[in-house]
C-alpha cells in the first residue's frame, strides 16, 4: 500500500466526504477517487459506505484507518529521526577555544569528527576564558572550551574535560633563579603577565595578597595566550606563567619553572554552552565528541 493512499483514506475518513477531502489536500475529487479504488482493490472489501450525511466506514474501513494512523505516526516518527540524522551531520557550530587546546584537542578532534559528518562546518573563535565565557553568555558562540572560572555564572552549564598544570617561569640562565624560591623573593621581580581581567592573572594576584604581599611589579600585561610571552621571556628578566606541557615544546626551549612551594597550580577545563539553550544535534555531538577525546587522550 502506498502511504500516500493511506494519508488520504485517513483525510477521507475525518472529513465524511471525498470532495472536502480532496479540498483539504489540494486534490481533484477524480485523484482522490483513484486512490480510495486502489485502496479497495487492495483490501479486497469496501472501506465506505454512502450515507445520507456523507462516507462512513464500514466494519473493515474502521479496523483499517486504526492501522493507517498508526502507520502515519510511525512514518512520522521515521522522518523526524532522519531529520535528526541529516541536522547531525550537516550545520554550524559556533565553537569557542582557548589557545591551549587547539592543537592538543581541537585540530585532532575535528580530523576525526570530519569523518562522519563532512558537511558541518565550524566557526572558531579563539580567546582567553573570559572572553570566551562573555561571548558564551552573549548567544555569539554555542560552545566555549574554557578554563572553569572561580565561580560559574548562573546562566551557562559546564562538563568537565580535565585539568592544564601551570607554573611560574622565568630563562633557564636568569641571573636569580637560584635565590627565587619562595613567594617574598617574587616581590622585586617585574613580569609578563595575563591581563587583570583574565583568570590567571587573578590566581596570581590572589597568590600575592595571600602571603601579605604588595601585588606583583607588572612589566608587560595582554590578553593574550601565556605562550605568547615565551620569546621575550627568553631574552629578558621577566618572570611569566607557562603551561607545563608547554615547557617541553619548542615554545618553551630555554626556559624553565620556578620550584618554589605553590608555584605551579592545576586548573579545571571545562566545555560550557548557555542553560537552557537549545543545542542542535551537531552541537550536542561534537560537545559528547569533546568529553569523549578528553577521557581517551586526556587534554
Amino acid at each position: 500500500m502506498r502511504i500516500d493512499d493511506l494519508e488520504l483514506f485517513v483525510a477521507v475518513a475525518e472529513h465524511g466526504s471525498q470532495q472536502r477531502a480532496a479540498e483539504s489536500r489540494g486534490l481533484t475529487q477524480s485523484a482522490l477517487s483513484k486512490a480510495m479504488a486502489r485502496l479497495e482493490d487492495e483490501a479486497g472489501l469496501a472501506l465506505f459506505e454512502r450515507a445520507a450525511k456523507g462516507l462512513t466506514l464500514t466494519r473493515t474501513g474502521t479496523g483499517m484507518l486504526a492501522h493507517a494512523r498508526g502507520v502515519l505516526q510511525s512514518m512520522q516518527a521515521l522522518r523526524s529521526a532522519l531529520d535528526e540524522q541529516r541536522a547531525s551531520h550537516a550545520g554550524q557550530v559556533r565553537l569557542g577555544s582557548i589557545p591551549y587546546l587547539m592543537p592538543s584537542l581541537v585540530s585532532p578532534l575535528l580530523a576525526r569528527f570530519f569523518v562522519q559528518r563532512p558537511l558541518a562546518t565550524f566557526s572558531i573563535e579563539t580567546h582567553m576564558s573570559a572572553h570566551l565565557m562573555t561571548l558564551l553568555r552573549k548567544g555569539h558562540i554555542d560552545l566555549a572550551l574554557v578554563a572553569v572560572p572561580a565561580q560559574i555564572p548562573a546562566d551557562v552549564e559546564c562538563m568537565p574535560l580535565g585539568t592544564m598544570r601551570m607554573q611560574i617561569v622565568a630563562r633557564a640562565d636568569h641571573p636569580r633563579l637560584c635565590r627565587l624560591r619562595g613567594w617574598p623573593d617574587l616581590v622585586g621581580e617585574r613580569w609578563a603577565m595575563p591581563a587583570a581581567s583574565l583568570y590567571l592573572r587573578q590566581w596570581l594576584d590572589e597568590k600575592f595578597a595571600l602571603a601579605g604581599l604588595a601585588p606583583p611589579r607588572v612589566a608587560v600585561e595582554s590578553t593574550a595566550s601565556p605562550v605568547a610571552f615565551a620569546q621575550l621571556l627568553r631574552q629578558s628578566d621577566l618572570l611569566g606563567l607557562m603551561l607545563s606541557q608547554a615547557l617541553h615544546q619548542p615554545e618553551g626551549q630555554c626556559l624553565v619553572a620556578l620550584r618554589g612551594e605553590g608555584m605551579a597550580w592545576s586548573h579545571e577545563l571545562a566545555v560550557c554552552w548557555r542553560a537552557g539553550a537549545r543545542l542542535s544535534p551537531l552541537c550536542l555531538d561534537f560537545r559528547d565528541a569533546v568529553t569523549q577525546w578528553c577521557a581517551e587522550h586526556g587534554v
